[in-house]
Formats: structure tokens, C-alpha cells, sequence
């Protein structure tokens, strides 16, 4: 008696000494992220993002259209943290893996729910697996994070939910809602608002709900509020996705769009199944219809497809599930619609981070199977052999998140064709002053894309470092002939080429061309003022300089020139607080020391 009573207790400890291995196998194995700093668009999104820093930003991220995207959840998250970590990427780097334990561990609970044989195995892989060192070592990917444990939060209480309603009376007269399908709504909702890609779960829970034979009349009507809450809100995500867009993300055919869909499901299952030569960006693809071989994909996927349906009633069951799943959450990222991401690559890591669920799942199950039937060591060995391998695996991937340049350089490595790749590193090395080799990396990366506008800028910047105004012009008129986008810059660096060469008057007009393009654009108001001041109209560059602190009102150099310009202006007394603004931002700074020096003289002498 006494054992049958100590049997639950014994249970539970030994679900929690296994939680506790799958997360010391999780730390484990990303071990090197704690040393890891801000990679890609970690700048945008978090370090350069006025949003976070402001004092307000919680509000605007609610309830403005001021941000890229409208994931309101994950820039909270990371507007906290900011007050708390500040630009120590260790603690997001820590708090993302929290995040990604915390999915593994979910996942286990949500198919233990579903019954689903070798569930703890399935989450320990999926843990560990390599394609997710992407979600987790890039900071910008919180996203993905967020909107997967939300969602497996609504897949954990959905099933809570319907279990709860079948056993209180049938299908036919259960209450329609009760509490768990309310929280299993919620946690949908939180999940939208971390990252819209999880817009199919609706489509998921009823997959679901057909594999456990409850998809009935009133069990769609259950599905209705998931459909409606996936709509608006992808809506809006696609609005503001819209709204913040400059450019064409690709131009793709119809054709082209279903082949290519057809090529990245087949691309993610074998990344899946065989996670080496893992790349931040894989070469891009070039997809023609006329071609027969990328028909096959496509026909490869229907068939399968169909195969499986034929046999949905018995064998085929629980691979069509799996093989369901897999598609169905990968229907964002497909191609059908464009992600900004798919300007350098149709397929990316972090993009099939929910989907990996149906591949470890159906492992997990297919292992739990021949486990029982061979039983002994072998499968057990496998099983750990397996989650080793992943786990070395995603040790080292996790070290090309070390830094920008060692992420570039592995980017090039691997795939040498990435021309954003070359320019991004290009910029890091010029701003290290290496601006030899930069521009080697400027110059690939407009040979393997010509009508690269920002890889033309660039290149002009570092051509104007080296005192070759004129070849850097060529670079600046190409820019503005390639894209149109790109004007306002292209005319501001213009203006740097024709001020350096002498030609004042061609600078103010380049200037003047940039403001006409945005009427705010500090930078262009700052050189003009400068542009000004050499052509002796002191005035007129007080009204650029003054102009150019409006949108940039902690712009030292502004100031400090600004004072120099009310000096040369005979307004030496109002040039005195500007200069002590400048020191209060600079402070001890040389030059602005001596320039007040001169105007408190000057200011007495009047």
C-alpha cells in the first residue's frame, strides 16, 4: 500500500530531475552565446531603437504606428530589459535562452497532453538542435521566441480545454468555451503580438483535432475566435510591414513564387533530418519556371501529400500529421508573401524554428516505437548519441555569433556569393580603419550585384577617405541612377565628393537636394551649414546649423559650429551657451574648450 501511495510522488520527481537535464543540456550546448554580442539588425531593433530607449516607449509600441512591425509583446520585453542590461548583450543573450529551455520543456508537456509517444525525447532534440541556434544567439529573434512559447501555451490549454469538455458530457452538448479554451485564446493573442508568423495555429489546432477524431460541427465553432484573432492581427502586421516598407523586397512570378514554395519545404526538412553546413545567409536562389527540375519539388510534395491522405485512416495517420504540421507552419515563410529577410535569401534558420516540432515529434514517436519493441541498450544509445551529436553541433554554430565580423566572415565562408555580406563587413572595416581592404570587399560586392545603391555609397565613402573625390562621384551619380530610394544619401555624399574637390557651389546644390527630398535630414542641414561657413555666409549657416539641432539637438559637433558661425556672425555672446552646451555633451574636449575661450573674449570686447 505504502508503495502504490508513493508512486505519483516518485513520478514527479523524476519529471523534474529530467526537466532539469534538459536544461543543463540546453546550457550546455550554448554555452558560447554568453560571450556573444549584438549581431545583424540587433542595432535596429534594440541598441539603435529610439523606441526602446525613450521613457514613453512602452505606449508607442502599444498604441502608435511608429514601429517597424507591430510586436508590441517582444519590444516590451526588450524595453525592460534595456533599463536593466543596457548594451551588455549577455543578459538578452541569457534571457533567450531562458526562452528557449522554457520551449523545450513546453514541448514536452504539450505532447506528454497529446499523448504523442517519446515526447521528452523530441523536446530534448529540439532543444538542442542546430537550425535553432538562429532563434537564440540573434537577439532580434526574441520574436520567435515569444510567439513560439505563446503558442505552445494555446496548443498545451486547447488540449486541456477540449479533454475538459468531452469528459464533462459529449461532443454534441458540452459547453462551447470554458476556462482553459480562454487562456488557450489569450495565449494565441500574446503570441500574434510577439511575431504574426504563427497566424496558422488556427489551421494547427485543427489538424489536431482531426488526429484525435473530435473535429465535429461544434468543435469548428470552437476554432472561430483563433481564425478571427489570426486575421486582424496578421492584417495589421502586414499594414505596418507595408507602411514602413522602402523597396521591392523581390519580384517573383506566380509560377515562380508556388516552385520556389514547393523547394524550401523539401530545403527545411533536410536541414531538419542532416543540420550541417548550417549558414546566417544561404545563396540565393534563382527560380525559372521553363526549367522541368524545379518542378519537381513542387510535384515531389503534392505527391507525398496525397500519398499519405489515401492513408490517413490507418499507417499513414501519424506522418500525415507530422508532415501537416510541417507545411502548414511554414506557409508565412514559403514565399507567397515577402519577408525582408528573402532580399538575400528565400530560406533562412529562424525561419522554420516552429515547424522543427513536426520533424522531432514524429522522431521522437518512431524511436519510442522501436525502443519497445527491441528494448536494451542500442535505442537508448542511439537516442543519446543523437542528442550529443546536435548538442556539439549547435556549440559550434554558436560561435559564429561571437561578433559582426566573425558572423560575416563564416557568412563568406560558406557562401562567398553574398553581396551583402561583403558590403556589411566592408563597413565594419573601414569604420576600423582598414579602408583598403573594405573597399576590396565594396568593389566584390558590386561585381556580383551592380545595382547595389548601397554598396555604390559606401564605396564612394571610402574612396573620399583615400582623397579620390572624383572616382567617388562616379560611385555616387551610379547610386542615384540604380535606385531612387537611395537619393537622399546619394546626394548627401555628393555633396562631401564636390565640398572636398573645392566646388562650394556644386555641394550647396547636392545639399539643397537631399533637403528637398526630406526636409529634416540633419545630416544634409549640418553640411550645408558647413558648406555655407566656407563660402563665408555666416548667417546662412547659423540657419542650417540651428536647422540641423531640431532633429538632432545632442549633436555636439552642431554646436560647436554653430558657436564658430554666430562668432564669425558678430554674435559672439549667443555663441557662448552653445558652446557650453557642446562641452556638457563633450565634456574636456579641446577644441570647443579654445572656441569659448575665443567668444568670452570676443564677447567682452564688445
Amino acid at each position: 500500500m505504502q508503495r502504490n501511495e508513493d508512486a505519483p510522488a516518485r513520478a514527479v520527481g523524476r519529471r523534474l530531475l529530467l526537466a532539469a537535464l534538459l536544461a543543463a543540456v540546453g546550457v550546455g550546448a550554448y554555452l558560447p552565446i554568453a560571450h556573444a554580442g549584438f549581431v545583424w539588425d540587433d542595432d535596429s531593433f534594440l541598441t539603435g531603437n529610439a523606441l526602446i530607449r525613450a521613457s514613453d516607449g512602452l505606449r508607442r509600441f502599444w498604441l502608435t504606428t511608429q514601429p517597424n512591425d507591430y510586436w508590441p509583446v517582444t519590444s516590451s520585453t526588450l524595453w525592460l530589459e534595456w533599463r536593466l542590461w543596457g548594451m551588455h548583450a549577455a543578459g538578452y543573450h541569457l534571457t533567450n535562452l531562458t526562452l528557449h529551455i522554457g520551449e523545450g520543456l513546453l514541448l514536452w508537456a504539450v505532447l506528454r497532453r497529446l499523448r504523442v509517444p517519446g515526447a521528452y525525447l523530441a523536446a530534448l532534440l529540439f532543444t538542442v538542435h542546430p537550425v535553432n541556434v538562429e532563434s537564440v544567439a540573434w537577439i532580434a529573434q526574441r520574436k520567435n521566441l515569444m510567439a513560439m512559447l505563446f503558442s505552445l501555451l494555446s496548443v498545451l490549454w486547447f488540449a486541456a480545454g477540449t479533454k475538459a469538455a468531452s469528459e464533462t458530457a459529449p461532443v454534441s452538448e458540452s459547453r462551447l468555451f470554458n476556462r482553459w479554451l480562454c487562456l488557450s485564446l489569450g495565449a494565441f493573442v500574446l503570441a500574434m503580438l510577439s511575431k504574426g508568423s504563427v497566424a496558422t495555429l488556427p489551421a494547427v489546432l485543427a489538424l489536431l483535432l482531426w488526429w484525435r477524431g473530435r473535429l465535429v460541427g461544434r468543435e469548428w465553432l470552437r476554432l472561430v475566435p483563433f481564425l478571427l484573432v489570426a486575421v486582424l492581427l496578421a492584417a495589421v502586421n502586414v499594414w505596418f510591414q507595408r507602411h514602413g516598407a522602402l523597396s521591392t523586397i523581390r519580384s517573383a512570378s506566380s509560377a515562380e513564387r508556388f516552385l520556389g514554395a514547393g523547394a524550401v519545404v523539401w530545403f527545411y526538412l533536410y536541414k531538419a533530418i542532416w543540420p550541417v553546413s548550417l549558414v546566417f545567409i544561404y545563396p540565393a536562389w534563382q527560380i525559372h519556371a521553363a526549367d522541368p527540375l524545379w518542378w519537381i519539388p513542387l510535384i515531389a510534395a503534392v505527391t507525398v501529400t496525397a500519398f499519405l491522405w489515401r492513408h490517413r485512416n490507418d499507417w499513414g495517420r501519424p506522418l500525415l500529421v507530422a508532415w501537416d504540421y510541417f507545411v502548414l507552419t511554414l506557409i508565412p515563410v514559403l514565399g507567397f508573401t515577402d519577408v525582408y529577410f528573402m532580399k538575400y535569401s528565400l530560406v533562412a534558420d529562424h525561419y522554420q524554428h516552429l515547424a522543427l516540432i513536426g520533424v522531432v515529434a514524429l522522431a521522437g514517436a518512431g524511436w519510442a516505437r522501436w525502443e519497445h519493441r527491441v528494448g536494451g541498450l542500442w535505442p537508448r544509445a542511439a537516442a543519446a548519441g543523437l542528442v550529443i551529436c546536435f548538442a556539439a553541433l549547435t556549440f559550434r554554430q554558436c560561435g559564429h555569433y561571437a561578433d559582426l565580423e566573425t558572423l560575416y566572415r563564416s557568412i563568406l565562408e560558406k557562401n562567398p556569393s553574398s553581396w551583402i555580406a561583403h558590403n556589411n563587413l566592408g563597413i565594419l572595416l573601414q569604420n576600423r580603419g582598414h579602408t583598403d581592404e573594405a573597399i576590396g570587399h565594396y568593389r566584390e560586392a558590386l561585381r556580383l550585384k551592380p545595382d547595389y545603391a548601397e554598396a555604390h555609397i559606401d564605396l564612394g565613402n571610402a574612396l573620399l577617405q583615400l582623397g579620390k573625390p572624383e572616382e567617388a562621384v562616379m560611385h555616387f551619380d551610379a547610386a542615384l541612377a540604380v535606385d531612387s530610394d537611395y537619393a537622399r544619401e546619394a546626394h548627401l555624399n555628393l555633396g562631401h565628393a564636390w565640398f572636398q574637390t573645392g566646388n562650394q557651389t556644386e555641394a550647396v546644390a547636392e545639399y539643397r537636394a537631399a533637403l528637398k527630398i526630406d526636409p529634416e535630414y540633419s545630416e544634409a542641414h549640418f553640411s550645408l551649414g558647413n558648406a555655407f561657413y566656407s563660402l563665408g555666409h555666416f548667417e546662412a549657416a547659423v540657419t542650417e546649423f540651428r536647422a540641423a539641432l531640431k532633429t538632432a539637438p545632442e549633436d555636439a559637433d552642431a554646436l560647436n559650429n554653430l558657436g564658430s558661425a554666430l562668432v564669425r556672425a558678430g554674435r559672439p555672446r549667443e555663441a557662448i551657451p552653445e558652446y557650453e552646451r557642446a562641452l556638457r555633451l563633450r565634456p574636456g574636449d579641446a577644441s570647443t574648450i579654445a572656441n569659448l575661450k575665443r567668444a568670452q573674449s570676443a564677447a567682452e570686447a564688445k
